[in-house]
């Protein structure tokens, strides 16, 4: 009982949240050793409704990790190997870009699938801003077309891009060898086999009041605005375009420990979750930030030596996560065997998870406070 009240006074910090600098919905959910310990939501949706277990989140690149089990669904049934090159599933792929560095694009057809996954393929994090405009409302085919193509941005295997245009490609080779669209075949070998009910390819109008929009998407009440419009959400893009819910995100996160229902072999389901960036600096874009060395997995992010970590203080080096741009955050930290998904409806672009308040590094370090004492 003491650990539950110390475990539900972690949990209210996203009470805090709630701020105009900050979000207007929060969820966060807690499991350890195969169950539920602890859960709290805050804050209303633009219905009023109360955010409550069933609020769906725009789960960004939260997405990632379930492009990649797709991925090693595919390794573990022997329709593609980690280090075959994605050239030859996708041979357009393997065509050096003319407006690339000569001598990267030399090698661009040796790059392979787990250097896709692991963010080492030298593909840039996204494409240059205009080269799809999303006011244009492109296809997936369209964008995805244009990330294949698009030069590369170091050589590969030398650094840690995290790399948006690498998940396009991604999708796009497992479309091609399951021979349908991506989501279908994560419905019907993930989705379902997992009961992950609360994870959504596509969300339409039966859920679209659960859903907590991102209160400062760019574009704000275009027809292409992200994460909101049904454009985006029809959109599904393989990078960033899932929504679910805290506690079947925090579930899903949690069987690469438990291998609960997970149609993943334990070698797969280990590989994703270890090191394979093999020593090489790198970092996010994005947040002007590198890591000497970095650490990745296959789709989800390892923590390693990184400091000032969006896990906390007290996680251990194994703990693996993905945070989302749209205000999401899930981690695992396996020597704790503990499991947390917290999520907000704000960009974090904004900064709001991470300066001036550390909002999601205090709320990891108090909840293994709690778990732990």
């Amino acid at each position: 009982m003491v650990v539950h009240d110390r475990l539900l006074q972690a949990l209210k910090q996203i009470d805090d949240w709630i701020d105009p600098a900050a979000v207007s919905a929060a969820s966060v959910v807690v499991r350890q050793g195969g169950r539920e310990i602890g859960e709290h939501h805050a804050g209303t949706l633009e219905s009023g409704r109360p955010v409550q277990r069933d609020t769906i989140f725009g789960l960004a690149s939260v997405t990632k990790p379930i492009t990649a089990a797709c991925a090693l669904l595919l390794v573990d049934r022997g329709q593609i190997g980690l280090d075959e090159p994605v050239a030859r599933f996708l041979p357009a792929f393997g065509k050096p870009s003319a407006l690339g560095t000569p001598e990267w694009e030399a090698g661009r057809g040796l790059i392979t699938v787990r250097q896709v996954l692991s963010h080492t393929s030298g593909l840039p994090e996204d494409l240059p801003a205009d080269a799809v405009p999303l006011r244009n409302q492109p296809t997936l085919e369209q964008i995805t077309d244009a990330m294949i193509a698009t030069p590369l941005a170091c050589q590969p295997g030398t650094l840690l891009r995290y790399s948006n245009a690498g998940y396009g490609v991604l999708g796009r080779l497992i479309e091609a060898v399951v021979g349908e669209d991506i989501w279908t075949f994560t419905q019907k070998n993930l989705l379902d086999p997992m009961a992950l009910t609360g994870i959504y390819p596509r969300p339409g109008a039966e859920v679209a009041d659960h859903i907590a929009p991102v209160i400062d998407a760019r574009g704000k009440g275009t027809a292409y605005e992200p994460y909101n419009s049904s454009f985006w959400r029809d959109l599904a893009i393989p990078w960033g375009g899932l929504y679910g819910t805290a506690a079947d995100s925090a579930r899903w996160a949690e069987s690469f420990l438990t291998g609960d229902q997970s149609p993943l072999s334990g070698a797969a389901r280990q590989a994703m979750i270890t090191d394979q960036a093999n020593g090489v600096s790198g970092g996010l874009q994005m947040l002007n930030l590198t890591w000497h060395p970095a650490f990745w997995g296959l789709g989800w992010e390892v923590k390693g030596t990184k400091r000032r970590h969006w896990t906390g203080d007290y996680t251990s080096a194994r703990t693996y996560c993905h945070w989302g741009a749209a205000g999401t955050l899930v981690w695992v930290d396996p020597e704790l065997d503990l499991t947390v998904a917290a999520f907000g409806n704000r960009t974090s672009y904004n900064g709001w998870p991470f300066a001036p308040i550390a909002r999601w590094a205090r709320l990891s370090n108090a909840i293994v406070a709690a778990v732990s004492s």
